[in-house]
């Protein structure tokens, strides 16, 4: 099998967004999925087709990465039509009943965002958070400074960021 060329954030966007095929499954997978109606899925797809537009940096995998934004998307979307729902109807915050699968949705978009971040970086925030090293702990770990340690963590959270936009 060929092993995809890098690309930008928006030649990814352009690769599965004008792909009629592409976009219609991810259409159906918003109306599917989350309810969410035709015009709003819509809606979601042209807001990720414009965060994508503004990433820096190389895609190893376009789908999986466009997905994982567009699946992010979809969730901030519901979120803000329940509260927003909750407003109107009188409720506070509080009051809006929590989906059951939320914490379950945000970890499988966490994971789907952790596959397009390099394994260097995965590695990295797996020793500082999971195995809760210290910077210093996982400098020496990686035989590195713990300048570039520190720095290369906050490079690593922006772009796990990035992808849960």
């Amino acid at each position: 099998m060929k092993e995809a060329k890098p690309q930008t954030p928006r030649q990814a966007a352009e690769s599965v967004l004008l792909d009629a095929h592409r976009r219609g499954r991810l259409l159906g997978y918003a109306r599917v999925r989350f309810g969410i109606g035709a015009a709003d899925a819509e809606d979601v797809l042209q807001d990720t087709a414009l965060g994508l537009l503004r990433q820096r940096g190389y895609v190893e995998r376009a789908e999986g990465f466009v997905f994982a934004a567009f699946r992010a998307r979809c969730l901030r979307f519901l979120e803000n039509s329940r509260v927003h729902a909750a407003r109107f109807s009188g409720g506070e915050d509080g009051d809006v009943p929590a989906a059951s699968n939320t914490e379950r949705d945000r970890a499988i978009a966490l994971r789907e965002a952790l596959t397009v971040i390099s394994s260097g970086c995965r590695r990295l925030l797996a020793a500082h958070y999971v195995e809760g090293l210290t910077l210093s702990e996982a400098a020496a770990q990686f035989s590195a400074p713990y300048a570039a340690v520190s720095k290369r963590i906050s490079r690593c959270l922006k772009r796990l960021r990035a992808c849960l936009i």
